[in-house]
């Protein structure tokens, strides 16, 4: 019973943890983002337009709506 409780602890820390890795991607790359608006000082609509374009700024997740469309990968 032990064995199973400490499993269960560690696939949550695991969890909790790499959420807590993805939200600090999601916060850089959105400072980068803000970060590059106000040095080039154009429209944001361009400016999230170019940075996006960088496969380098999207996500790893297979299929993610807001990163790689409908289509997927």
């Amino acid at each position: 019973m032990i064995t199973v409780l400490i499993y269960l602890v560690v696939f949550a820390a695991g969890f909790v943890s790499c959420d807590l890795v993805r939200i600090a991607q999601e916060r850089f790359r959105i400072r980068q983002a803000v970060r590059f608006t106000v040095t080039a000082a154009g429209s944001p609509d361009k400016v999230l337009r170019i940075w996006s374009s960088h496969r380098s700024n999207w996500c790893d997740r297979p299929g993610c709506p807001r990163c790689w469309g409908r289509w997927g990968r």
